[in-house]
């Protein structure tokens, strides 16, 4: 807001999805957003409580600092689940049972299954479409409008 004082201008120039990913044996295609907060908060610990096997859920989290885990954080309302980077969280879920983490969309592989929240797929058409909940903008700040800008 301080820059926005002094002629600063928000600019959207992308919208990063963020994953929810689980190891590929796990039975849960779709969670609520009040179950994926439940999760993390610790309120859920077990997956037969979202509708899959009877299996403790090992909660993976970003690094503090991570952008990521801001915006995972923020569009939940959640606070303190840091563990790992980017890498080493697709590493952990893809290789523990009964793991739960989240990623930048444009990382996703089949070391991993993603989960549909909302009943959505995170694909960029459902992002783009906002019917993808967990998704964060990047923002360019310009000093004035993009029209008022130099070429270089």
């Amino acid at each position: 807001d301080e820059e926005k004082e002094k002629g600063a201008v928000e600019n959207i120039v992308a919208i990063d999805g963020i994953a929810v990913v689980v190891d590929p044996a796990n039975g849960v295609a779709d969670l609520t957003r009040e179950q994926l907060a439940d999760v993390y908060t610790g309120k859920i610990n077990n997956w037969k409580d979202l509708g899959g096997s009877d299996a403790p859920i090992v909660v993976v989290g970003r690094e503090s600092g991570s952008g990521t885990r801001g915006a995972f954080e923020e569009l939940l309302g959640l606070e303190d689940n840091e563990l790992d980077s980017t890498g080493a969280v697709m590493a952990k879920v893809a290789s523990t049972p009964g793991s739960i983490g989240y990623v930048s969309l444009d990382v996703l592989d089949d070391t991993v299954k993603a989960l549909n929240l909302e009943g959505a797929e995170p694909t960029e058409e459902n992002i783009k479409a906002g019917s993808y909940f967990l998704s964060r903008p990047f923002v360019m700040a310009t000093k004035g409008d993009l029209s008022q800008q130099s070429e270089l």
